[in-house]
């Protein structure tokens, strides 16, 4: 029997699980082309391009021709939420049932806090694959979603569905299941020519934090996303070893609001001894002041929204997407998309990518024609947020909504007693380091309503300045990674440190 650990997020949210109830209902019978099914879990947003095989291996599924396995075959015929729930946690005991009996082991002596469950599992008593920290929260969340556990505070324990499970766990031991474990043989993912990846590019992706068209995305072998990759720790101190070590003990069972304090006045004290200057994008990059929001507020919107969507997606430097900005906008073209007339120029040095992502912001700018008014409008920043992620979300901006309203907020034109919750980006390398220094518990964001926890948790770690940037250079700078290397020589209250 198997050992996986890597799990795909489908417990983060109900919209993941419902998604993946879909793709299962929807399989044909006898089968459909390999491009199809991956189209339709890009589409579910259930694809991660950099890891392909998590969804594939849980399916049970692959090959140029996908059929059905016995377990999407079994979600399928489920009716109701019951069924549908055992069905899951059914395949999930199957790909790694000694790790579901080590979790079921311990929290059936009494509540753990999550930190704590993995605490133990990386000990010398669970004999198992231990899964990183990230990935047993995938397994968590899983479990607690269908039943298997249930949060007591910020602990969990046993659920309303653990008796069967826990009766399972009794059965194996842990010995016997290590001599006859043998993994189960990877997806067969099929190979395309590039001109046939490249046809294929148009179709919304999964694994990323928004679904802009794939031929416009930032290149998968880079550490940092688009907008951040003029970031570097060349020449900035090291954030470690600065200050006395604090001990284990002291978040061991959680990151208290002191702790967080005292972290958040270490990445201070770094960060202006760092003297590095600011280098994010500003209004006037763009060509935007708080003038031009008197005379044409609406445009200013729509404009800030195409410099979005060419800084996540335009896979180039921040020098080559302000002058890809700038050709649109010498061309005509940004004002002609703007009035929704056709371009009658377009010039050579206008870009063809830099183009389809202008005119998909104009295109959804044109469906809510006040919208800056609203903005202006509401009672609060997070209201004020909400508008904007109803008109230019919807399958269209997730990360760059935060970027959207940090423009704003740099031009003057929202003024919010919390407008400083909604002007950090949210990144994944963000996310993940606050993951680590305990400011979030978890650093996966599958909706608006947990990206923004994540920048409020941001913006707690790093009140002044571009949160984003600074946490991404702390992490650069001080070598932060799951499984890190420096946990036993690192100062800082990280989670890194319990294992």
């Amino acid at each position: 029997m198997p050992q996986v650990v890597d799990f795909p997020p489908i417990g983060q949210s109900a919209g993941a699980l419902i998604a993946l109830v879909r793709v299962c209902k929807e399989t044909p019978a006898k089968g459909e082309p390999f491009r199809d099914f991956r189209s339709r879990l890009r589409g579910a947003k259930l694809w991660d391009r950099e890891r392909p095989h998590t969804i594939l291996r849980f399916l049970g599924t692959g090959g140029v021709t996908v059929m059905p396995s016995a377990f999407m075959q079994s979600v399928a015929a489920a009716s109701g939420e019951d069924a549908i729930a055992e069905a899951i946690m059914d395949r999930v005991w199957q790909l790694n049932p000694l790790l579901g009996k080590g979790i079921l082991d311990l929290v059936s002596q009494r509540a753990y806090h999550k930190d704590e469950i993995y605490k133990q599992l990386a000990s010398l008593a669970f004999k198992g694959t231990v899964p990183s920290r990230p990935a047993l929260e995938v397994w968590l969340q899983i479990a607690l979603n269908t039943g298997l556990l249930r949060n007591i505070g910020i602990a969990v324990t046993m659920g309303p569905r653990a008796e069967r499970y826990v009766a399972l766990a009794q059965g194996i031991d842990a010995d016997e299941f290590l001599a006859e474990d043998k993994p189960d043989p990877e997806p067969v993912i099929p190979s395309y020519s590039s001109d046939e990846e490249t046809a294929a590019a148009p179709e919304a992706t999964g694994g990323t934090e928004t679904s802009v068209p794939v031929s416009a995305s930032a290149a998968a072998g880079s550490p940092l996303p688009a907008p951040l990759r003029h970031l570097s720790a060349e020449g900035v101190p090291n954030p470690r070893n600065r200050d006395r070590p604090i001990p284990v003990s002291r978040f061991s069972q959680g990151f208290s609001d002191e702790l967080l304090d005292e972290t958040k006045n270490r990445i201070s004290a770094w960060w202006t001894d760092a003297q590095k200057p600011a280098l994010t994008y500003v209004p006037s990059d763009f060509g935007l002041d708080s003038e031009a929001w008197m005379e044409r507020a609406d445009e200013v919107v729509y404009r800030i929204a195409v410099a979005a969507a060419l800084a996540f997606r335009l896979d180039r430097d921040r020098n080559a997407v302000i002058a890809a900005f700038n050709a649109l906008d010498k061309a005509g073209v940004l004002g002609d998309l703007y009035q929704g007339t056709v371009p009658e120029n377009l010039p050579a040095q206008v870009d063809a990518r830099a183009l389809m992502l202008a005119s998909l912001a104009a295109r959804r700018c044109a469906e809510v024609p006040d919208l800056a008014a609203q903005l202006e409008g509401r009672a609060s920043a997070a209201d004020a947020f909400a508008t904007l992620d109803t008109a230019l979300g919807r399958g269209l901006f997730r990360t760059e909504l935060f970027w959207i309203v940090d423009m704003l907020a740099k031009l003057g034109v929202l003024r919010y007693d919390d407008l400083a919750d909604f002007t950090v980006t949210p990144h994944r390398i963000v996310r993940d380091t606050l993951f680590r220094l305990g400011f979030i518990d978890t650093p996966y964001a599958n909706d608006a309503a947990v990206m923004t926890r994540a920048a409020r948790a941001a913006r707690k770690a790093v009140p002044e300045g571009a949160a984003d940037e600074i946490l991404t250079m702390f992490a650069l700078a001080a070598g932060c990674a799951y499984d890190c290397a420096h946990r036993k020589t690192c100062d800082f209250p990280c989670r890194e440190r319990l294992e």
